[in-house]
């Protein structure tokens, strides 16, 4: 009995040993792993920081005055973007569902919200908005399937990588067939950064298909560890690509509100007297300033209203626009009166252009029953020492003649000073 005793004692205490044993090992394994995945913890973390910042940049952006078009789509891709970051940071502490299918569907669903943004701020057609949902949708159901029916992380990794592929790749086309001038340097920027980050998801999934990745999930092999950086690296850069894009689509918003018209969408008169200071500059080369007023415009308003009145000045400064040369200018002069610069042409062809207009807007189609508009025109040729005042000075000396002389008609400075020589001038 007392042996029994002893030997029960000796294996319970074997037991024990082999217990703390296989703790202390599991112990070591954890601090090892730990070890071994603190940089890319380190990584993470700067990531997860750095989005953090720019959420809250854009935040203050969007918050203020002059907000840029699509801010809060990009902020809410950035945020999907951290919410991926955090849980893969956490993925050794949490269920399945949230480390593997929502930490994925973050990464994708960041990209699709990028993408949106991308189409807002180019103002761009939502064609692709099909595909990013079926985009989602086959992730979610691959990933369930490759989760708990066969459990299979070289599918998985396989599966996300199409789908970022193919959702940054539609990004960047969309990006590149976008012809803009104003907008050409960040464009080219986010559409390189976005087909190199979809190069990236291509090359891994051909890597993935060749080189078995490592079953274990948390402790990510050399080629997919770099894949994983790389990832980190272009999706951080894409985001700052787009940050710019956006910032500088309002700094091009707000600098046409400051140089145009709202109503008519022509220059206003501050940018225009800024271009015509710099014709005169010009020495040799001819130039014409042309002023055109609204016949009456005050009884269209009274009769017809001020929506109508608005109506007319939109009509006009398109027709007026129409007309104008890449070389010229237009602008709303003030109220119903409108200013033009005419380079390069000689009297008589300045004449004839005004005639032009004259009667192209005496003409128009498709108003108010019985409206009927007329303009009269006043023309002033550049002389050497001019300024902006004299030549505006003998413009609108112009233009009073047409005006004293029965409206709906052209006038030049020469035949003002004609008609004043003769003592003429205020005859009806």
């Amino acid at each position: 009995m007392t042996e029994c005793v002893s030997h029960g004692c000796e294996l319970s205490e074997y037991y024990c040993l082999s217990a703390a044993s296989e703790a202390e090992e599991e112990r070591s394994k954890q601090e090892g792993a730990v070890e071994q995945s603190m940089p890319m913890r380190v990584i993470i973390a700067g990531y997860s920081l750095s989005l953090l910042a720019t959420i809250i940049g854009c935040i203050v952006i969007a918050r203020s005055r002059h907000a840029g078009r699509g801010m809060w789509w990009l902020i809410g891709a950035l945020s999907s973007a951290l919410i991926s970051s955090l849980l893969f940071a956490a993925q050794a502490y949490i269920p399945l569902f949230f480390s593997v299918i929502l930490l994925n569907e973050a990464v994708l669903i960041s990209f699709v919200l990028l993408h949106q943004t991308i189409t807002t701020v180019l103002e761009s057609s939502q064609r692709y908005i099909w595909l990013s949902v079926t985009l989602i949708l086959a992730l979610f159901v691959g990933f369930v399937y490759f989760t708990y029916a066969v459990p299979d992380l070289q599918s998985r990794i396989m599966v996300r990588t199409a789908a970022l592929m193919i959702q940054t790749a539609a990004s960047a086309f969309v990006l590149f067939r976008h012809k803009d001038p104003e907008l050409r340097d960040p464009i080219r920027l986010a559409g390189s950064v976005l087909a190199a980050f979809s190069f990236v998801q291509a090359s891994r999934l051909v890597a993935t298909m060749v080189w078995t990745p490592s079953p274990d999930r948390l402790h990510l092999d050399a080629i997919q560890a770099f894949f994983t950086l790389l990832n980190f690296i272009l999706g951080l850069g894409s985001c700052f690509a787009i940050v710019w894009l956006t910032l500088w689509t309002q700094r091009q918003d707000l600098h046409v509100k400051a140089t145009t018209d709202g109503l008519s969408g022509l220059m206003n008169r501050r940018t225009f007297d800024e271009v015509l200071a710099r014709e005169l500059q010009c020495k040799q080369e001819p130039l014409a300033l042309l002023m055109i007023d609204l016949d009456y415009f005050k009884a269209i308003n009274d009769e017809h209203g001020h929506q109508i009145g608005d109506e007319v000045i939109r009509r006009v400064s398109q027709l007026l626009s129409a007309n104008t040369r890449a070389m010229d200018a237009v602008a709303r002069y003030g109220g119903e009166e409108f200013a033009m610069i005419l380079k390069g042409l000689p009297l008589e062809k300045v004449e004839s252009v005004a005639e032009r207009l004259r009667s192209q807007i005496e003409t128009m189609v498709g108003l108010p029953e019985p409206l009927r508009v007329t303009a009269s025109i006043g023309i002033a040729m550049k002389c050497p020492d001019d300024t902006i005042a004299s030549l505006v000075k003998r413009s609108d000396e112009a233009l009073y003649l047409s005006k004293r002389t029965g409206r709906n008609r052209v006038s030049t400075q020469q035949e003002y000073g004609d008609v004043k020589a003769s003592g003429d001038l205020y005859l009806t």
